[in-house]
């Protein structure tokens, strides 16, 4: 079901006060993305941004040969009048990253955020497995989204299981287009269904891309025809993400800049959060300081 994985989707909104701190962090990513491409076809980067935003984004961020961005509006795949543009940013951001996929015909593909760097070599084919995505996991014991999700969908929720984590990650467009059917019961707008679940759950978070996508596909049963099951992902000699070289403070950050250069990240893809208000260029020295 996954020949290869050579695209990817980026939501990205420019914040009004941070314009530029959103602007370098996109950046770092496709230069970081650009060091550890390793195929002979460009990389496919897909940003979709505010139309506010796509102007500004064309004409600052980085280019480089190994690297197609393409800058596309949230209009061109949303109506002016749709449900979706009373979500707040995150919620849009996670049906972006299910419905423009599904709408261009991608198949594998990675899910990425402005605050994800690659620090690891990779190709077509690093995160597939006869067949199938070597994707993140996590239990769904520790996140309530989980058993919301499996309500929004209608399927039941198992405290014991494991679901596909959050961004970074591995999707396929065919599911993604599945999820989206499902939700909107054949042909309604998604859009509409999830903000009236958004609704009813004003506090907790109502639903997640993943959960949503995990829990169709467990209920139509084709979730592991197109994933590698999470036990298998956890042994195998690739791994898509490493939590321990991500950044989540400056406190981390201060421990792991004393690393020795070169030192082997444990995953392709790391998360360096902007709201531990690290300087960029030190977050750049850190994140290109691991070996090719």
């Amino acid at each position: 079901m996954f020949s290869e994985v050579r695209q990817a989707v980026l939501p990205l909104a420019l914040r009004k006060i941070k314009r530029r701190g959103d602007l370098e962090r996109a950046g770092l990513l496709i230069e970081s993305l650009a060091k550890h491409w390793r195929d002979s076809k460009p990389f496919e980067l897909l940003i979709v941004a505010p139309t506010a935003d796509t102007r500004l984004l064309r004409s600052s961020l980085p280019r480089f040969p190994k690297i197609n961005v393409s800058v596309r509006p949230e209009s061109d795949f949303f109506p002016l009048l749709s449900p979706f543009y009373m979500l707040t940013g995150w919620y849009r951001q996670q049906i972006i990253k299910l419905k423009v996929p599904a709408l261009l015909g991608f198949e594998g593909y990675l899910t990425l955020d402005s605050d994800v760097c690659c620090v690891g070599d990779f190709d077509a084919t690093t995160f597939v497995d006869d067949g199938r995505a070597l994707s993140r996991w996590e239990p769904k014991l520790h996140h309530e989204w989980w058993r919301n999700a499996a309500e929004v969908v209608g399927s039941s929720y198992d405290s014991k299981g494991y679901g596909l984590s959050v961004t970074p990650n591995l999707l396929h467009g065919k599911l993604a287009a599945q999820t989206l059917e499902h939700v909107g019961n054949g042909g309604g707008d998604p859009s509409a269904a999830l903000l009236m679940w958004k609704a009813r759950r004003p506090i907790s978070v109502a639903w997640t891309e993943y959960s949503l996508y995990t829990s169709v596909a467990e209920l139509k049963g084709n979730l592991f025809d197109y994933h590698v099951d999470w036990n298998d992902c956890y042994a195998a000699n690739v791994h898509l993400f490493s939590e321990h070289s991500c950044v989540w403070g400056a406190d981390d950050f201060e421990r792991l800049v004393k690393l020795p250069n070169g030192t082997d990240p444990g995953g392709k893809f790391i998360i360096v959060q902007s709201h531990a208000r690290i300087p960029l260029e030190r977050v750049r020295e850190y994140c290109l300081s691991f070996a090719s």
